[in-house]
């Protein structure tokens, strides 16, 4: 009876493990990988790995674009959970190419975070002790990290910092509140 028992527990065991380990990896942020995107997901496989999510499409008109011009916008798929909540945005490299790759993502939602447990729900003191910020620098309106290990920025709102938004001085580390959180999360591809 016990060896029964036991041989079930390590079965469960393994079983919610495996499902515990994929679930992480369903959020987990690593260089070129956001979840279950990475640098070889095209947009024709999209609508399969977020089947259980709702998927909006942004499609660019092509070269000519709108009216004629001679533009051509970024096409981008907004990815949504089933309870309507903003999980990431995907640009593809090229508009109205369904075998394209992504070019970056942009991360919506706190769920998603690195090895080191570093999101969107952040403090700045949390990510500078997890992530080597290799660079800081400042907009009219924010200030951008860049975080070279993962291939990532992160934005800060400058209204949060205590800077003046009309100047773009350079930001230094230490002028960063550390309870600020990002604004922004960009995973780039290369």
């Amino acid at each position: 009876m016990f060896k029964t028992s036991f041989k079930v527990f390590v079965a469960l065991s393994f079983i919610m493990s495996i499902i515990s380990c994929s679930n992480k990896d369903s959020y987990s942020i690593t260089k070129n990988k956001v979840g279950l995107v990475n640098t070889k997901t095209t947009v024709s496989e999209i609508d399969a790995i977020f089947e259980k999510d709702s998927v909006v499409k942004h499609l660019s008109e092509g070269i000519l674009g709108y009216q004629g011009r001679y533009s051509q916008e970024d096409d981008y798929y907004l990815i949504y959970s089933n309870t309507g909540k903003h999980l990431l945005t995907l640009t593809p490299n090229e508009p109205l190419d369904s075998l394209s790759t992504m070019r970056y993502v942009e991360i919506h939602d706190g769920l998603y975070t690195t090895l080191a447990g570093v999101g969107l729900n952040s403090t700045f003191e949390e990510i500078n002790l997890s992530e080597q910020i290799s660079k800081v620098e400042a907009t009219f309106t924010k200030v951008v990290l860049y975080l070279d290990a993962l291939n990532a920025t992160m934005t800060l709102n400058k209204t949060e910092l205590g800077i003046n938004t009309i100047q773009v001085n350079d930001v230094q580390l230490e002028q960063i509140p550390n309870l600020v959180k990002p604004q922004s999360f960009v995973v780039w591809f290369d």
